[in-house]
């Protein structure tokens, strides 16, 4: 068992050596991630800087900025004056929340607690957005402030004292704070049945195709031993025909997972598709996908009598898989889901895709992975049926 378990991590070895095969490899996948990245790497939830003026200093100023700074889109700057209009004059900031004197007294007191706004032509983007959520944070505060004072008039009609009344209303604001009677809740689109997002198919697809395409490089390269007399030259060692065709399908399998691990890291890393469940998930399924297409590499390596041969093939079934098998779509509608039904790619994108957008568990992948299983077990016994280790026998 421990000599094909060596000759795969020394081919591993050869393969992470290897300028052109990285190159194919790992290069080319790590290009088509840059670009994917900065087709939607963007989509970033908004953050940005709020420069605060206090020029009441009371209470209720101080509870403004506290609520604004508690948002977790919002990040308070607090700045004089005339720090804010020099910063302004020399473009350092767009925009400027200027909380006025006599900002609690007005809100207190039932008046127009009014925010000003000192801002470079017309504040910016992220300027105009923090303005809006600053008048919101007042307005909620005003709002606050105005339930009180009317829920102190109605309770000292019934004798209730002020005290009491203040008390019990901050109670009712802070729990309705807490637990608030209308919730906006973000949900990516592929949960609860509903269709997944083009990065939930897209990073499943581009995994599964760079696997397959491991299969043109096994492939060549086994035949190419075999012409050279190296697959008969290992005969004289202790290990056997049977321990040199699974060590090359180990050696299929890790160069496959490599290309996997790199990619899914990439795309958890930055592109934050999914958490740490998902990652677990996805990359067990990758191990059954990289058997796969290993099994598939030793088989077109047995009948292939020449490297020419063994890569055209290799191309033909990872081109033909990746066209037709729904890799960066859906076909599972119209005449296309016909023939996608017959490809080992639409059930490996499939599962992998509804265990990234819908959380489902690699335990509910039943149908996929037992597809992957047959096509696997039948490609190596095929292959291990047809293994040659010299051009003209065995």
């Amino acid at each position: 068992m421990t000599m094909p378990l060596h000759i795969a991590l020394l081919e591993l070895k050869i393969y992470l050596s290897s300028r052109a095969e990285l190159a194919f490899g790992v290069a080319l996948p790590i290009a088509l991630f840059a670009l994917m990245y900065f087709a939607f790497g963007g989509e970033t939830a908004f953050s940005a800087n709020a420069y605060v003026v206090d020029l009441d200093g009371g209470a209720r100023s101080a509870e403004f900025v506290r609520r604004l700074d508690a948002l977790d889109e919002i990040t308070v700057r607090e700045r004089t004056l005339d720090d804010a209009r020099a910063e302004l004059d020399r473009s350092a900031i767009t925009m400027a929340v200027i909380i006025p004197a006599g900002f609690g007294a007005a809100m207190d007191g039932g008046g127009t607690a009014a925010l000003r706004f000192m801002q470079r032509g017309n504040g910016g983007e992220s300027g105009q957005i923090v303005a809006s959520i600053a008048r919101g944070a007042a307005q909620d505060m005003a709002g606050g402030v105005q339930v009180g004072r009317m829920a102190s008039r109605a309770a000292s009609a019934f004798g209730v004292g002020e005290a009491e009344t203040a008390a019990a209303v901050r109670t009712a604001l802070a729990r309705a704070e807490s637990q608030p009677p209308v919730v906006v809740r973000t949900r990516r689109v592929g949960e609860g049945g509903e269709s997944p997002t083009a990065l939930d198919r897209l990073v499943p697809g581009m995994i599964v195709m760079f696997m397959l395409f491991t299969v043109s490089l096994g492939s060549q390269s086994v035949v190419d031993e075999r012409r050279l007399g190296t697959l008969e030259r290992l005969m004289t060692t202790r290990i056997g025909v049977g321990g040199l065709f699974f060590g090359k399908f180990l050696s299929g399998v890790l160069r496959a997972l490599v290309q996997a691990a790199l990619f899914l890291t990439l795309a958890f890393a930055v592109l934050r598709v999914g958490g740490v469940a998902e990652y677990a998930n996805l990359f067990a399924f990758c191990a059954l996908v990289a058997a796969c297409a290993s099994a598939v590499g030793l088989l077109i390596s047995a009948l292939a009598r020449t490297r020419d041969q063994a890569a055209w093939a290799a191309v033909v079934f990872t081109m033909s898989m990746t066209i037709f098998g729904g890799t960066f779509f859906d076909v599972s509608e119209g005449a296309l889901s016909t023939i996608a039904a017959f490809t080992i790619t639409s059930y490996a994108v499939d599962s992998m895709s509804a265990m990234l957008a819908a959380g489902e568990s690699l335990a509910g992948q039943g149908t996929g992975a037992a597809v992957l299983a047959g096509v696997s077990i039948a490609a190596l016994v095929a292959a291990r049926l047809l293994f040659r280790v010299s051009e003209g026998g065995r």
